[in-house]
C-alpha cells in the first residue's frame, strides 16, 4: 500500500491517540478525557478512512463536535479533501469557527505528529444574500435618485458607512438590521457580482467564496446545503462528493435535517415576496426600479409591469377570499384550483425583459436585468406547478403568511426526502457522519434512517456522561384535563397557576415549552398579571426576539421563559439560570398540517400505522430534545415537569418514559405538584 493508504488505515488508531486518556488532547486547557468522545471519534475516522456512512447519537456533554473534527480535518488535510460541517443553528457554528477550531489549531501545534495539520484553513459560507457586495454598492449609490426614496437613500448610505469598518460583509453584523428593500440593491445574490465585475478584491461575497475554495473545512447552515443541492450546485454526477469534488459531510443537528430537507426541495412562494420584486423592475407608485434608471423606459412598456403586479395581486387575493376564507392553512388537492391568468401577465413581461437584456448597454446591466428575468420565470413556474399539482410525490397547500398583512403564502414540500437524500448524499461515494443528540427510539436508529435514506449507515449510540440520577428530577401531572375534544384548547387558567407555583419553588430560571401558540399566549397573559411573579423578568416568544429572549434569559438568572417550536431545541443555558423546564404538552405535531397529513396518508397506503411509524417517534425525539434543554454542564441540576397525564394514563407513554435520561418519576397530582418541586429543589440544593 501506497502513504495515502496507509494514512487512511492509520486515522482511527491517530483518533484514539488523541482522545485517549494520555491522548494529545490533553494540552488543550481544561480538557477532560470521556470516554464516550473517545469512541464517538474513533467511529468518526473509520467513516473518513473507508467513505462510509454513520449515524452517531452523541448526548449532551460528549464533546461531539471535537470528535468529528478532529479527524474529519486531519483527514481533510491529509487526503486532500474539503470537510463540509453543516448545523442547523447559528450559535453552533459560531462554536465551531470562534471556539473549536482555535483549539484543535492549538492541540496541532502542540503535537509533533499532527503538526503537518496546523496550518489547516476553515471558511464559514453564508448565502449569497447574505454578503455585501462592493461593486453592487458603488452602482446603487451612483444610482440612488432612481432607486430610492430619502429614506432609503439614508439607509444606503449607513450600509456604505458600515462597509468601511465590516471585515466580512455579513449582513447579521449590522445593528439595526438595514432595510430588506435597501438591502436588495446591494447583496452579492446577483449575477453581477462576479469575478468580473469584482475584481478588485474588495467584495466580501468574491472573498468569501476564495476562502471556501482554498479552505480544508467549510462550515454551513442546512438550509444553505440543501438549498444548494436542490439548486443542482454540487459535486459532477460522475466524481465523488456532494457540495465539491472530492468533500466528506458531517450534518450535526441531524434531528432537524428532514425537515430542512423537505422546506428546500420544495416551493414557497409569498404575495409580499412576490410583489416586491416585481416593484423592484418598475414601482409604479414611486416611478422607479431596474427599468427607470439608465434610461431603459424608452425601451420598453412600464405598463407590462404594471399589469403583471396587478395580475399577481388578483391572483394571491383570489386565495386568500376563496381558497383560504378564515382558515389558517388549506391543503390544495384538485388540480387546475385557480385561474392562471397572471401566468400570461408574467409570460409577457418575461419576453420584455428578454428584451431589455438584448439591448442593456453594459454586460453588468444585462447580467442584472437576466437575474430579474430569471426570478420572474421561476416564480411563473412555481405558480403554475402549485395550480397543476405537478409532482405527485409532493403536497401543496396554501395558508396566510402570518403577522399584520393580508399575505398569503403557496407552498410546496415533497413528503418523503428520504429518495431525495438517498442519491444526493448517501450514494455519492463519500464518507458522511450524521450526528445529534436525539435519533434514536428505543436504543434504535431505524425511524431516523429510514427518514434520511441512509440504510447503508452504520449506526452508533454514545450516552451522556452526566449523572442525571444524581442531578435531574422528573414530576408527572397524572391528573391534568384532556384538552377539550371540540377545540382541542387547554385550561389555560389552571395552566398558568400551576406554572406560577412551580417557577416559585426553584431559585433559578424556569423554561416553559408550549406546542400551541393559543395556549402559550394565554398563559402569558395570566402570568405577566400575577403578582407573585412581578418581581421576575417573563420573555413571551413572539414579544421579544428568540436570540435576545435566551440572552436575557441566563442573564436574569431567576427569569421565566415561555416558548414553542423551535424553543424546544437549540437552546443552551447552562447553570441556575435554568433550573427547571416545565413541558405543558406531548409534543405531537398538528396532524392537520398538510405535510403532515400527507405523510400519514402515504403510510397508511404503505400499511403501516401512521401514529406508531410517524406521530409518535417524532413526538418522542422533540420530547427529548426538550428535556435536553435542562442539563448542559457537568454541575448543572434541576427539575423536568411534565403536565400532561397522557404520559401516565395511555399506553405509548411509556415511550416517552424511556426517553428520559432518568429512570426515576415521580407521579403525582396537579395539587401535590408544587410541594413535589419543592421537595426536589430542596434536594437538588436550587430551591
Amino acid at each position: 500500500m501506497g502513504e495515502f493508504d496507509e494514512g487512511r488505515l492509520g486515522l482511527p488508531a491517530l483518533s484514539e491517540r488523541v482522545f485517549g486518556a494520555d491522548g494529545y488532547a490533553r494540552v488543550l486547557p481544561n480538557f477532560e478525557h470521556r470516554p464516550e468522545q473517545e469512541r464517538m471519534a474513533l467511529n468518526c475516522a473509520q467513516a473518513f478512512a473507508a467513505d462510509t456512512a454513520l449515524l452517531c447519537e452523541a448526548g449532551t456533554g460528549v464533546g461531539k463536535s471535537m470528535a468529528y473534527l478532529v479527524p474529519g480535518i486531519i483527514a481533510a488535510v491529509r487526503f486532500r479533501r474539503q470537510l463540509v460541517v453543516a448545523t442547523h443553528t447559528i450559535a453552533l457554528q459560531q462554536q465551531i469557527i470562534e471556539k473549536d477550531i482555535p483549539r484543535i489549531r492549538a492541540m496541532f501545534e502542540a503535537c509533533g505528529e499532527l503538526s503537518d495539520c496546523k496550518d489547516f484553513k476553515a471558511a464559514l459560507l453564508m448565502g449569497r444574500a447574505n454578503y455585501l457586495c462592493t461593486h453592487r454598492l458603488k452602482r446603487a449609490l451612483a444610482e440612488r435618485r432612481e432607486l430610492f426614496d430619502t429614506r432609503e437613500s439614508k439607509e444606503l448610505e449607513r450600509i456604505a458607512d458600515w462597509s468601511v469598518s465590516t471585515d466580512t460583509g455579513f449582513v447579521e453584523e449590522m445593528s439595526p438590521p438595514p432595510d430588506p428593500e435597501v438591502w436588495n440593491w446591494v447583496n452579492a445574490d446577483s449575477s453581477s457580482c462576479a469575478p468580473r465585475n469584482c475584481s478588485d478584491g474588495t467584495c466580501f461575497y468574491q472573498k468569501a467564496r476564495r476562502l471556501v475554495g482554498e479552505a480544508d473545512v467549510v462550515v454551513l447552515n442546512h438550509k444553505l446545503l440543501f438549498s444548494m443541492l436542490a439548486a443542482g450546485m454540487s459535486a459532477d454526477e460522475d466524481t465523488r462528493g456532494i457540495l465539491f469534488a472530492g468533500d466528506m459531510l458531517v450534518v450535526d443537528e441531524a434531528h432537524l435535517a428532514p425537515d430542512s430537507a423537505a422546506d428546500c426541495f420544495g416551493i414557497s412562494l409569498s404575495s409580499s415576496g412576490v410583489s416586491r420584486l416585481l416593484k423592484r423592475i418598475y414601482d409604479p407608485s414611486k416611478k422607479k426600479g431596474l427599468i427607470v434608471r439608465n434610461g431603459m423606459a424608452e425601451f420598453c412598456d412600464k405598463q407590462i409591469v404594471c399589469q403583471a403586479i396587478d395580475a399577481v395581486c388578483e391572483f394571491f387575493s383570489a386565495i386568500k377570499t376563496e381558497v383560504l376564507g378564515q382558515r389558517e392553512t388549506v391543503r390544495l388537492t384538485v388540480p387546475d384550483w385557480a385561474d392562471m391568468g397572471a401566468c400570461g401577465s408574467l409570460d409577457t413581461l418575461v419576453r420584455m425583459l428578454d428584451s431589455l437584456a438584448q439591448n442593456a448597454k453594459t454586460d453588468t446591466l444585462a447580467a442584472e436585468i437576466k437575474d430579474y428575468r430569471r426570478q420572474v420565470a421561476g416564480i411563473r413556474n412555481s405558480m403554475e406547478d402549485c395550480a397543476s399539482l405537478a409532482d405527485k410525490d409532493c403536497v401543496y397547500w396554501a395558508e396566510n403568511a402570518g403577522g399584520k398583512s393580508a399575505a398569503v403564502r403557496l407552498n410546496s414540500a415533497p413528503i418523503d426526502v428520504s429518495e431525495i437524500l438517498r442519491r444526493k448524499i448517501f450514494a455519492r461515494s463519500t464518507a458522511v457522519v450524521m450526528t445529534s443528540a436525539t435519533l434514536a427510539i428505543d436504543a434504535t436508529m431505524d425511524s431516523f434512517s429510514r427518514k434520511v435514506g441512509a440504510e447503508c449507515a452504520e449506526t452508533f449510540i454514545c450516552k451522556s456522561p452526566f449523572d442525571y440520577a444524581r442531578n435531574m428530577r422528573v414530576l408527572l401531572d397524572v391528573s391534568s384535563a384532556e384538552p377539550d375534544r371540540e377545540s382541542g384548547k387547554l385550561d389555560c387558567k389552571s395552566m398558568a397557576e400551576t406554572i406560577t407555583n412551580l417557577a416559585l419553588q426553584v431559585r433559578g430560571g424556569t423554561l416553559v415549552l408550549f406546542t400551541s401558540y393559543y395556549e402559550l399566549n394565554k398563559c402569558a397573559e395570566i402570568l405577566e398579571a400575577d403578582a407573585r411573579l412581578s418581581e421576575r423578568n417573563i420573555y413571551v416568544q413572539g414579544k421579544v426576539k428568540r436570540n435576545a429572549a435566551v440572552r436575557g434569559f441566563a442573564s436574569d438568572g431567576n427569569a421565566v421563559l415561555l416558548g414553542t417550536d423551535t424553543f424546544w431545541t437549540g437552546i443552551d443555558v447552562p447553570g441556575e439560570a435554568l433550573s427547571q423546564v416545565i413541558i405543558a404538552r406531548l409534543p405531537f405535531e398538528n396532524f392537520k398540517h398538510p405535510l403532515a397529513e400527507a405523510r400519514m396518508e402515504r403510510a397508511e397506503a404503505l400499511g403501516e400505522n401512521p401514529f406508531l411509524s410517524i406521530s409518535l417517534p417524532n413526538a418522542v425525539i422533540k420530547f427529548r430534545q426538550g428535556v435536553g434543554r435542562l442539563i448542559r454542564a457537568k454541575t448543572d441540576k434541576g427539575i423536568i415537569v411534565v403536565l400532561d397525564s397522557r404520559m401516565a394514563n395511555k399506553h405509548y407513554g411509556l415511550k416517552f418514559a424511556s426517553a428520559l435520561p432518568t429512570a426515576s418519576i415521580v407521579k403525582c397530582t396537579n395539587k401535590r405538584l408544587p410541594e413535589e418541586a419543592g421537595a426536589a429543589a430542596r434536594e437538588l440544593g436550587i430551591a
